[in-house]
């Protein structure tokens, strides 16, 4: 049995080999949307099983939770224009750091396998079994972004925003 971490891990290389096979003149539009089918999922199962069982666990959410997020819905956001391959490119860089900050040494899955202990393998069958997420027409309008820089501008805009709301 498999802890969720190593569940995760395993689906970074997979995701990071779709990218790649994505990769070409023209972009092989099948093997990005297997990408960013499995990417949206991937990010959900952080979101809704990983991250809240170690706020669970800690009585906090992790340190390292709102920038975590932050480039989640950075990813998530660049994940609604047609690919091209400045687009990969552009998801590629943000993946390759977001990726670096969850699996290094000492590293976030690490962080969590601490704090969740036994827990970990038995989130790994939620995760396994997690439903695929509804994925949407590409679109290429004016409010779409094609820059991990833009995207995470705005996630950070809107994170910000939800802050000054809260209470207290």
């Amino acid at each position: 049995m498999k802890r969720i971490t190593e569940y995760l891990y395993d689906e970074h290389q997979r995701l990071h080999a779709l990218l790649e096979a994505a990769d070409t003149e023209p972009v092989d539009l099948d093997a990005y949307a297997s990408f960013r089918a499995i990417l949206l999922r991937h990010i959900g199962i952080e979101e809704k099983i990983l991250f809240p069982a170690v706020k669970r666990a800690l009585g906090r959410p992790l340190e390292a939770a709102p920038i975590l997020r932050i480039e989640h819905a950075a990813l998530t956001s660049l994940m609604v224009s047609t690919p091209d391959r400045a687009l990969i490119a552009e998801v590629r860089g943000l993946l390759h750091r977001h990726d670096e900050r969850e699996e290094r040494e000492g590293g976030i899955y690490a962080e969590c396998d601490v704090v969740l202990g036994d827990e970990s393998f038995a989130l790994h069958e939620g995760a396994r079994t997690q439903r695929e997420v509804p994925v949407s027409k590409y679109y290429d309008g004016p409010e779409a972004y094609r820059t991990a820089a833009a995207a995470l501008a705005a996630a950070e805009r809107i994170a910000a925003a939800r802050r000054q709301r809260k209470p207290g």
